[in-house]
This record gives structure tokens, sequence and C-alpha cells, in this order.
């Protein structure tokens, strides 16, 4: 169950965020941005807010399914404010590195193949990390200004004050969420 407050949030594209939001998706892939200690990902909290970015999102590297959630995020984006309006909670890191579990788990996000592989191999000496991640939709969005201390390649950020996480709800009930986590244990087993 999400916290009263925070100050802690994870960077993840703005579509990416939609699709958790929407239940879409229950998965994130992390390897580590330019500005991460070492240039690989640490999970450095299990809660958090997701604080959606528009920085390297294409929609060439959403599955065409997924391309107008895309154009429908695009259309939300401001370079003054930013808006809190899903909190995540990691119910498992799935650590990988093998092709034939990278292609498994496909039919479970919404990027591309190419863009999968892309990021599985990125740095192929370290694993993807597979975050399963249960997310809350706030029922009080939290639009905040765009700070300088925010910017850059970097997936951690430490927002300058507590955000009240307030009443959420669940993207997805809890049968859904682990009938979706046991598909994708299933296709990696």
């Amino acid at each position: 169950m999400p916290p009263g407050w925070s100050n802690v949030a994870l960077k993840e594209w703005a579509v990416t965020v939609a699709a958790l939001d929407r239940g879409d998706q229950v998965l994130m892939l992390r390897k580590g941005g330019i500005r991460e200690d070492g240039r690989h990902f640490k999970l450095e909290h299990d809660g958090f807010f997701l604080y959606p970015t528009y920085f390297h999102e294409a929609e060439g590297l959403l599955k065409p399914d997924s391309r107008p959630l895309f154009a429908e995020t695009t259309r939300e984006e401001d370079e003054a404010l930013v808006t809190l309006r899903v909190w995540a909670e990691v119910a498992e890191v799935l650590e990988i590195s093998e092709a034939p579990a990278v292609e498994a788990l496909q039919p479970f996000h919404i990027f591309t193949a190419e863009f999968a592989a892309k990021r599985a191999y990125w740095k192929p000496r370290h694993p993807l990390n597979v975050m399963l991640v249960r997310c809350y939709r706030l029922q009080q969005p939290q639009a905040l200004p765009v700070m300088p201390e925010y910017a850059g390649c970097k997936s951690w950020v430490k927002l300058i004050e507590e955000y009240p996480v307030g009443v959420a709800t669940a993207a997805l009930t809890d049968r859904e969420f682990d009938r979706k986590v046991d598909e994708i244990k299933a296709a990696l087993a």
C-alpha cells in the first residue's frame, strides 16, 4: 500500500508510465543511465512516484498497437511542469541476460523487439533488470515544476520536497496483477 508522502521518483518514458497506469504492462526494463553511478541501474527504493519523461522517447521504438498511446502522452508534454500521476511498488526484480529471455518478454511490454534487444544488450556484461511493479493511480496527481536538479540521464530523482501520495487506486486487481506476473515468469521458465 502506498505511503502518505514521498520525495522519491523514478524517471521513465511518459508512454511507459501511461502503459503501467492503464495496466497494459507490469514490468519495467532497466539498465541505467549515462549519469548513473557506474552507468548501470541500482534499485534504491521499493516504492516511488513515476516521473514521466520524453527524453529519448520515440514512436518508432514502440509496437504499432502502442503508438496511439505515444501520441496521447506527447500531447500532454509541458517543458515547465511534470505531473506525477502514478505510484509504483516493486514486487520483484528479475535479472536476464540471454536472448531467449529477452524474446520471451515480447508479449508483456510496449516496445519493439529490436528496441528491447538493444536495451538488453547495452553494456552486455550487466544483466537487464526486469522490474515487476504494482502501480497505483493517484486520485490527486501532483503537478510540480521541472527543476534543473531533475535533469540528465539518471534514473532516480530526489524531489525538492515531499509530495502526498494520498488516495490511490491499483491499476490492476490483485488477481489480474498476479496473473500477469505468473505469465511473465512462465514465459521466462
